[in-house]
C-alpha cells in the first residue's frame, strides 16, 4: 500500500530534506483530504443505471516558484489510491488535446471511430474528453497557465465534459485562478472556466517565505 501523502511529507521533514512551512502544511491537509475522498470512493466506474461516476473535489496549489508545489503534488500523486492517474505538464497536456482535436477534424468516419469510439456530430470536444477520461480518472497538472487564446477558448467546454465524466483534478500554478489568462483576448469567454475551477477545487496558496531552490 502506498505511503500516505501526510506520512511522505513528514518523512521529508524528519530527514531534513525540507523545513517546516505552514503554507506547505495547509496544502498537505488539502491533499490528504482528497486522498481520503478518493480512497472512500473506490475506483470510479459506471453504475448499473448508467449514471456517470462522480469525481472528487480537487486541489489547486498556487504560489511563487520554489515553494514546493510540484514536490507536494508528486507526493500526493505517488500516494493517490487510484489506478488510472496521470501527472503531466499542463503545456504538454494541451498539446495532446489539440492533437486529438486536429485528428477528429481531419479524420473520416472510420478514422474517428477507430480513435475515439462511437460519437455523433462534428464537435471534437466530447470525443476528446471521453478519450482523456478513459485513460485517467485523476489528472495532476504541473504549471497550469493559460496564455494561448486557442487554449483559453476550449478549456471551459473541455473541463466541463471531463468533470461530467467524473475526472478529478489537481494542479499547480504560479497564479491564483482569478489571474489566469489575465488581460487575454476575449477573456470574458474564459471567465466561466475560472468559476468552474473555484467550484470544483480547493484553492490553496503556497507562498511561504522560503524559496526551497536556494
Amino acid at each position: 500500500m502506498p505511503t500516505s501523502v501526510r506520512t511522505a511529507y513528514r518523512d521529508r521533514l524528519a530527514q531534513g530534506e525540507i523545513k517546516p512551512d505552514a503554507a506547505q502544511a495547509a496544502a498537505v491537509d488539502a491533499l490528504a483530504r482528497l486522498e481520503a475522498d478518493l480512497d472512500g470512493a473506490g475506483e470510479p466506474g459506471f453504475s448499473l443505471f448508467g449514471r456517470k461516476p462522480k469525481g472528487q473535489k480537487g486541489v489547486y496549489l498556487w504560489g511563487p516558484v520554489g515553494r514546493g508545489k510540484s514536490m507536494l503534488m508528486d507526493l500526493f500523486f505517488d500516494s493517490a489510491p487510484i489506478d488510472k492517474k496521470r501527472r503531466i505538464h499542463f503545456h504538454g497536456f494541451m498539446a495532446e488535446v489539440h492533437g486529438h482535436i486536429d485528428a477528429w477534424r481531419k479524420g473520416d468516419a472510420a478514422e474517428r471511430k477507430a480513435r475515439f469510439g462511437q460519437h455523433r456530430g462534428d464537435d471534437p470536444i466530447a470525443p476528446t474528453a471521453d478519450l482523456i477520461a478513459a485513460q485517467a480518472r485523476l489528472l495532476c497538472f504541473d504549471e497550469l497557465q493559460v496564455t494561448d487564446i486557442a487554449d483559453a477558448m476550449i478549456l471551459g467546454r473541455l473541463f466541463e465534459a471531463l468533470f461530467a465524466q467524473g475526472v478529478t483534478l489537481v494542479a499547480t500554478s504560479n497564479r491564483p485562478p482569478d489571474d489566469l489568462y489575465k488581460d487575454g483576448l476575449n477573456r470574458q469567454l474564459f471567465v466561466p472556466f475560472i468559476a468552474m475551477l473555484k467550484d470544483r477545487m480547493d484553492v490553496v496558496a503556497v507562498r511561504g517565505p522560503v524559496d526551497f531552490r536556494l
